[in-house]
């Protein structure tokens, strides 16, 4: 197996479109196609089931992602070390992203990077309103709704699934049982699938997710939660899970300084590295996902 097929197969991964890689890695789209072609051939699995909207990747896919993350960061790190860049990475960089996601999933990961470029300072601002690159607000962000103007930089960094979980116990009764949701001034996609799977508004609400998830693992009701927060918790069988994308946003390449490159390759490499806890297909390879939620 070519190595460098593993990079034609992560962009594809994250483009969900041979065109999107393409782009992404400055080549064209026949050697997209040729380099999974030859993968799945190497591997002796489909990688990606192909159709008129795109790529979608199957289990066998996201499986592998964690892996084909690791083996990124692994090759990052090598070249920054051998490019002797860890001396030239210096100042504030700072990233917006939603507090759950930095929490569980990005401080974890970070030392890494830090114990690399040992000048490199971090400012992390977590919340749920989103925040301005443009502006100059930040210099990265983690976002669940890619922006619709300005010079940026944005990528599909992975896929963040919901479904419906309750305590450990007896599997509740779907119409019957107490619901936990978001308070009436947050307008999530998560409370309209809440809506629209039960048919009823949220019983006990919160403005916080780790409320939220304690309230369910209290056995308080059931509500919605991202796949990466149900440990120890049930999933109500015959739900549909509930997906949306993950965008990177940063300034436009030209303006990005060293710093802020460095830490946005990392960022979307622990993403990637992190690809089944936040899909929960590693718990539910038969589960069916929907990411339209009106």
């Amino acid at each position: 197996m070519d190595w460098n097929d593993v990079r034609y197969f992560v962009a594809t991964y994250r483009a969900g479109s041979l065109t999107g890689a393409a782009r992404m890695l400055g080549v064209s789209i026949q050697t997209v196609g040729r380099r999974i072609d030859a993968l799945e051939a190497a591997i002796g699995s489909t990688l990606f089931v192909r159709h008129s909207g795109g790529y979608t990747a199957t289990p066998d896919a996201e499986a592998l992602m964690s892996e084909a993350g690791r083996v990124e960061e692994a090759v990052a790190g090598f070249r920054a070390r051998a490019n002797g860049r860890a001396e030239a990475i210096s100042g504030v960089v700072r990233l917006a992203a939603p507090e759950t996601i930095t929490t569980h999933l990005l401080l974890p990961a970070l030392r890494a990077i830090l114990s690399q470029y040992t000048e490199l300072e971090l400012e992390i601002i977590t919340g749920i309103a989103p925040v301005g690159i443009a502006r100059g607000e930040a210099d990265l962000a983690l976002r669940l709704v890619p922006p619709d103007h300005g010079a940026l930089t944005v990528r599909k960094a992975g896929m963040m699934c919901h479904g419906l979980y309750a305590g450990v116990g007896p599997v509740p009764d779907l119409a019957s049982a107490r619901l936990v949701g978001w308070t009436d001034d947050h307008d999530l996609p998560a409370s309209r699938w809440l809506h629209r799977l039960t048919g009823r508004s949220a019983d006990i609400r919160f403005n916080h997710l780790e409320a939220h998830r304690a309230a369910i693992v209290a056995g308080l009701g059931i509500g919605i939660l991202p796949c990466f927060l149900s440990s120890g918790l049930l999933r109500l069988p015959s739900t549909l899970l509930m997906e949306e994308p993950l965008w990177l946003v940063g300034h436009a390449a030209a303006e990005m300084s060293k710093r802020v490159r460095v830490v946005y390759d990392e960022i979307a490499v622990i993403i990637a590295a992190n690809a089944g806890r936040l899909t929960g297909r590693g718990e539910n390879p038969e589960a069916s996902y929907v990411n339209d939620v009106p």
